[in-house]
């Protein structure tokens, strides 16, 4: 399969009438997924209420973990996402 990267017609059409595919539920619900996929079903509960803000064209979201001032390689920190509103890609994730 070849040219799946790249957006088609019908994504021009919806991108020049401003349309966005990606609820902050909908975000939300990627990040979660992603989150425990990547550390477990028990990291990803421990991350929660995840907090969702606007960041213009895109949701903000992040875990409720808190990063200790001392903290070392490994120790919990906060889960970090930024993810498009128009398709969901994901822009950056920190775990």
């Amino acid at each position: 399969m070849t040219g799946l990267s790249k957006n088609d017609g019908s994504m021009f059409v919806r991108k020049a009438l401003g349309q966005q595919l990606i609820s902050r539920d909908t975000a939300l619900a990627i990040c979660r997924m992603v989150v425990t996929d990547i550390r477990g079903a028990a990291e990803a509960k421990a991350q929660e209420p995840f907090v969702v803000d606007d960041a213009g064209d895109a949701w903000r979201i992040q875990g409720s973990v808190v990063l200790k001032p001392d903290a070392v390689p490994g120790d919990p920190s906060p889960a970090k996402m930024l993810i498009t509103k128009f398709d969901g890609t994901i822009l950056s994730y920190f775990d």
